[in-house]
């Protein structure tokens, strides 16, 4: 019965989560991946504005799983409601992809290929990281003392709050996993997460994809038909990147569930992502919607965002006024910061 939880947790409401910010994007950015990328970004992006406030006012654990439980179950009927505007455009972009030419979908067997080997060692061959013992054990503690960062995960004794790791809940949030699904923190992260970020984080890289290679062209090759071969660079370029400790790689395969690894693999290509549709013309509510989770999301995943995300994102309102030659476009790109630098200034004050 657990294990039916955790896989419902982690699989269908994300999926049903994402068709919100989806809603309000066109027509062909609504795709199984993107609706699923969007799902885990929403559920981060409530997560960290839920869990901060209880974590910095020594709340128990159990609080926030009720009152974060309950906003999942709000939004989880929104998605329904909202879903309703989606599916049809679904189906029709599913419906074109099975119409693709033979080596087309010979490509992406390859793709698919490649990536089910990489889920294959990220379950059944595990790297024992030594960050574990922090990550880890901080969600085991959560989740039997029923207290959010109050004790050392290297002793389990009371201590007082852990101002460096308070604002980046996501051991807690794996605790959260446990605590509905009865399954042990170290099995969901080593056997679940492992594979199913792995997942999101190839979602992502095929939405990249999608905008670098656009469905447009003549009744010849189109640009579309490389999309194929774009994953495959990517899932080749993730197979060998281990050539150091702290390559963004070696991360995602080898400590997908910790909040380095989450950024690393996760964040920084979503925020690619975003950026990349923000410097359209026209640009949807969705993508803007999907760039505000992720850029809170960075917070969720690692304190080192609050210096980081602001850089990036300060460069790519500068180069995207610069391109549409307007201040205000830039200026809406950087204010979406601004949780961010709130999150950061309750870091300093809380340090």
């Amino acid at each position: 019965m657990g294990w039916c939880v955790l896989l419902m947790i982690v699989f269908p409401v994300p999926f049903m989560l994402g068709m919100i910010p989806v809603k309000y994007m066109n027509g062909s950015q609504r795709t199984p991946a993107m609706i699923y990328a969007c799902g885990w970004f929403v559920s981060f992006f409530v997560f960290e504005l839920t869990a901060v406030p209880f974590i910095l006012l020594e709340q128990s654990f159990t609080a926030l799983v009720t009152v974060y439980t309950v906003l999942m179950a709000v939004l989880l009927l929104c998605s329904v409601w909202a879903s309703r505007a989606v599916w049809k455009d679904m189906k029709r972009n599913m419906r074109a992809a099975r119409e693709q030419r033979l080596s087309v979908k010979l490509c992406w067997t390859a793709a698919l290929v490649l990536i089910g080997i990489q889920l294959y060692m990220a379950v059944f061959y595990e790297y024992y990281d030594g960050d574990d013992a922090y990550y880890i054990a901080t969600s085991v503690l959560t989740d039997t003392f029923d207290t959010m960062y109050l004790r050392d995960a290297y002793t389990g004794y009371i201590y007082s709050l852990d101002a460096r790791h308070a604002l980046s809940p996501t051991p807690i949030y794996q605790a959260w996993l446990s605590r509905l699904s009865g399954v042990h923190p170290a099995v969901i992260a080593h056997s679940v997460l492992s594979a199913v970020w792995l997942v999101l984080m190839y979602c992502i890289y095929g939405q990249i994809g999608s905008r670098l290679l656009p469905a447009s062209g003549d009744d010849g090759m189109k640009k579309s038909d490389f999309r194929p071969v774009f994953m495959i660079l990517i899932a080749v370029w993730y197979v060998f990147g281990n050539v150091s400790l702290y390559t963004s790689e070696t991360f995602a395969m080898t400590r997908t569930w910790q909040g380095k690894g989450i950024m690393a693999g996760i964040v920084l290509p979503a925020l690619f992502l975003c950026l990349l549709y923000l410097s359209e013309e026209r640009v949807s509510l969705g993508i803007w919607m999907l760039y505000e989770c992720v850029l809170v999301s960075a917070v969720f995943a690692t304190s080192i965002s609050f210096m980081l995300v602001p850089t990036i994102t300060g460069a790519a309102a500068v180069l995207t006024g610069i391109r549409k030659k307007s201040l205000r476009e830039g200026a809406k790109i950087f204010v979406c910061c601004v949780p961010c630098l709130l999150l950061a200034v309750c870091y300093l004050v809380v340090k």
